[in-house]
Order: structure tokens, then sequence, then C-alpha cells
């Protein structure tokens, strides 16, 4: 028999919650660094370029219909939808403080993400690099790769708190992190990103990710109840 997830689950009383602190600071501290060197560091952006062409170059059969398959799935209208939709399939549930912690950790996340793309205003890799149209918007930190660590990360945390096998709770999160792994690697292949903004990204969506879930647990988000 698998191992069981206690069916009830208090957000204030888990003592998990201290390796959600120590994630976040580490994605912080983290985040902070890899900003202050896109904007200090002209050496680590020609790194940057030189793993990002590396990554660009890799040559698989039917790989480009795989990277434009995972770059639509983190697009804006994608994610909006597959939030929006299992936020309705939590609250139907009954589970509504993880419907409202999903709608809030993905659109916050959204305008975050755009407010410092605007502060740092790295521009994207050259137009000759691409295999897609390149967006308007500058590219640190890449927004496909934040919205995918915020989507699939709070289903990931939702769902290990709330599944009652053990096993199938791991392989929903191992799934979850694949998927947001695939998203940001695929701007990165495609040429509308350069490597550091997707490790940005994900950066920037764990932090965001564990400091709503201690928000929630802060403001007695409730507790996760039977199905």
């Amino acid at each position: 028999m698998s191992p069981m997830v206690p069916r009830r689950v208090s957000w204030q009383r888990d003592p998990r919650s201290g390796l959600l602190v120590i994630a976040f600071g580490v994605a912080v501290v983290s985040f902070l660094v890899l900003t202050a060197a896109v904007l200090l560091l002209p050496a680590f952006l020609t790194f940057d370029a030189h793993i990002s062409e590396l990554v660009r170059d890799i040559s698989l059969p039917g790989l480009e219909g795989v990277a434009r398959l995972f770059t639509t799935l983190g697009s804006f209208w994608v994610m909006s939808v597959l939030t929006l939709g299992a936020s309705a399939y939590l609250y139907v549930r009954g589970r509504r403080a993880e419907a409202l912690l999903l709608v809030l950790t993905v659109s916050l996340g959204a305008l975050l993400g755009e407010g410092l793309k605007l502060v740092v205003g790295r521009v994207r890799p050259a137009l000759e690099y691409a295999r897609i149209a390149i967006p308007a918007s500058y590219s640190f930190p890449s927004g496909h790769a934040l919205a995918a660590t915020e989507f699939f990360g709070t289903v990931g945390f939702i769902s290990l708190i709330g599944e009652h096998r053990l096993r199938r709770a791991v392989l929903i999160v191992a799934g979850c992190v694949m998927v947001s792994v695939a998203v940001g690697l695929s701007r990165v292949y495609l040429g509308v990103h350069f490597l550091g903004d997707v490790l940005g990204g994900w950066l920037l969506g764990v932090a965001w990710v564990t400091l709503m879930i201690l928000l929630g647990a802060t403001w007695g988000a409730g507790v996760i109840q039977d199905d």
C-alpha cells in the first residue's frame, strides 16, 4: 500500500513551513545576485550569450516542434486559461483557499515580472537568432519561465498537501518541475531569451510562490478539506 499523506494539513501548523522560508530566502538572494550580474558585469553577459548559443545549437529531430509546444504552453493566454480552469476546479471541490492562492500567485506574479522587466531593461537576443517572433517587451526575467513556475509550482504545492497518496503527489510535483523547466528552456532554444533570463524567471517564480504560500499561512488561509 502506498504511503498516505495526512488528510487535513493546516498551513499554520505544518512544520514544513520552515522549508518554505529557506527556499524563499535562497531564491531571493540568488535572484538579486543574478540581477546584479546582468546589470553590472559585462563578463557575465558574454558568458550568458555563449551558453545560450550552445542551447540554440542543439540539433535533434523534432526538437523545434516540441519547443514551440512548450513555449505556447507558457504564453499569457494559455497560462490564464489554465489558472482560471484549475482555480474553478479547486473552488468547486471546496478548496477555496487554494483556488484564491493560485489566482493571486499567477496574476500578481505576472505584474511583478513585467515591472522588473522595465527596471532591468535587458534587450533580447538579436533577431537573427529567433525561430519565432520576438516579443516587444524586455528580456529579463523571462515571463514564460516565471508564469510556468508560478502556476506549476502552486499546483505542485497544492497536490503535495492535498493528495492522499504520497507517490502520486511526488509524481505530480516532478511533472510540474519538468514542465516548468521545459517551458523556460524552450525560450532559449527558440532564440527569444538568454539562459540568464530564464534562470531569473525560475528564481523569481520560486520566491514568489513560497512568499504567497507563507502569506496564506500567516493570514490563516485555512485547512485542507477531505475530498
